[in-house]
C-alpha cells in the first residue's frame, strides 16, 4: 500500500525531475514543498494559523525561499459580523456553524507586499521594479486563486501568492537573490511552485527539516521543539495526547558506549522496568527496541499535572522504540502517550518516519 509520504516523494519527484536523494523535502505546518539539494531551514514559527518559513540555499549563496502563510478565516477578527450578531440569538445548533469565509482581494494583499518591498529598495538607494500577471485559477478541482509576480531593487525576487478555498489560507511564496542570480532564481521558483502545498492530502501533516521526515495525524499541534546541531526534537500534542519523535546524529559515536536498548532506557519518557520490551523491525530493515506498558499511578498524576487536569484523550498507555539507522548515522526514537481510543499510533507513526 503506498503511504502518503511515497505519494508525496513521487509527486515531488515529478515537480523537481531528479532523484529522491538529490533533493531537500521540507514540510512544516501543513506547508510542504521540494528545493534543490542541500537547501536548510533558517527560520520558521510555531503558529500554524499565521506563520512564515524560512529556507537558505547551501554554501555562499544569497538565495533564499520565503513562505508566509495566514488564515483568511481566523485572520482579522476586528468588529463582530452581522452572522456573528444573528448567531448569538439563534438556537445551540445555529450558534455552531462557521461564518462563510470571504475570498481575499489577493492583488490587494501584493501590492502592500510590493509596497513594503520597494520602501526597503529605496533605504538602500535602489531603483524598484515589479511585474505583476493576471490572476488565475489553478489546483486539480479549482480551488486555487493565485498571481505570479517579480520584482527587482537592492535584489531580485519571485514569487506568487494564493488562496486555497481548502483550507482558507493565503499564501506568499518567493524565491529571493542578488540581482546576478536571475536565472538560478527562476529555476528553483519554476521546483518550489511545482510542489508547494498548503495542506495535507490525506490525513497526515508531512513534519520535514534537516534529514529528518515523519508523518504525524492532522489533528496533533506542534506543542515544543528542540533543534540543534547533532539533536532533533518534535513533540506534538492532541489533548492529554503526545508523539514524541527524537533523533540523534553520530550514531557511531554513542553506540560505542551504549546499545540501542540502553540509549532507548535513558532518554524514554517511562522507565522501562515496568514495560514489556521486545526486538521489532522499521519499515527500512533495522531493529527496533520496542516498548509498551501501562501507566503507572504515579505516571497518570505526572500527566493529569502536565495537562491541567484535562481528561480530554487522558493517555494512559505508553508505547516507544528506538532504532539505529547505519545508512544516515542516526538514532531515531519514536514514542506515543495515548488513550485506549487510539490503538496502534505507535505504528502508524514509526511506519511514516523515513530515515533514510
Amino acid at each position: 500500500m503506498t503511504t502518503p509520504l511515497e505519494m508525496e516523494k513521487q509527486r515531488g519527484m515529478e515537480a523537481a525531475e531528479v532523484p529522491f536523494g538529490e533533493r531537500t523535502i521540507i514540510g512544516w505546518q501543513g506547508v510542504r514543498c521540494v528545493l534543490p539539494p542541500g537547501w536548510n531551514v533558517t527560520g520558521f514559527s510555531l503558529d500554524r494559523d499565521s506563520g512564515y518559513l524560512r529556507v537558505d540555499a547551501p554554501g555562499n549563496s544569497t538565495m533564499t525561499v520565503q513562505i508566509r502563510w495566514t488564515n483568511a478565516a481566523t485572520a482579522n477578527p476586528g468588529s463582530p459580523s452581522l452572522y456573528a450578531l444573528l448567531a448569538q440569538r439563534l438556537g445551540k445548533r445555529q450558534r455552531q456553524q462557521k461564518a462563510p469565509v470571504q475570498k481575499p482581494d489577493l492583488k490587494a494583499n501584493l501590492e502592500k507586499i510590493l509596497k513594503e518591498t520597494a520602501k526597503q529598495a529605496r533605504r538602500g538607494k535602489a531603483s524598484f521594479e515589479s511585474t505583476v500577471k493576471p490572476e488565475k485559477t489553478e489546483g486539480e478541482h479549482g480551488e486555487r486563486s493565485a498571481i505570479n509576480f517579480s520584482w527587482s531593487g537592492g535584489g531580485r525576487g519571485q514569487g506568487k501568492i494564493w488562496y486555497c478555498e481548502t483550507c482558507h489560507r493565503i499564501i506568499v511564496a518567493q524565491v529571493v537573490g542578488l540581482a546576478k542570480d536571475q536565472a538560478a532564481i527562476a529555476t528553483v521558483a519554476s521546483q518550489l511552485f511545482a510542489s508547494l502545498h498548503d495542506h495535507a492530502e490525506g490525513e497526515h501533516d508531512l513534519w520535514a527539516l534537516y534529514d529528518l521526515q515523519v508523518e504525524i495525524p492532522q489533528d496533533f499541534r506542534l506543542e515544543t521543539q528542540d533543534l540543534r546541531a547533532g539533536y532533533l526534537n518534535l513533540t506534538f500534542a492532541r489533548g492529554g495526547e503526545k508523539i514524541i519523535v527524537d533523533r540523534w546524529g553520530l550514531a557511531n559515536v554513542a553506540l560505542k558506549k551504549f546499545t540501542v536498548r540502553e540509549w532507548f532506557t535513558r532518554h524514554a519518557r517511562l522507565s522501562l522496568k515496568r514495560l514489556a520490551v521486545e526486538e521489532d523491525e522499521s519499515p527500512q530493515g533495522h531493529a527496533v527496541t520496542h516498548a509498551v506498558g501501562r501507566f503507572s499511578l504515579l505516571d497518570r498524576l505526572r500527566v493529569l499535572r502536565e495537562t491541567r487536569g484535562s481528561l480530554r484523550r487522558f493517555p494512559t498507555l505508553y508505547e516507544g522504540g528506538a532504532w539505529e539507522c547505519a545508512e544516515s548515522n542516526k538514532i531515531y526514537m519514536v514514542q506515543v502517550l495515548h488513550s485506549r481510543r487510539t490503538p496502534g499510533l505507535w505504528q502508524e507513526v514509526m511506519q511514516r518516519c523515513v530515515c533514510h
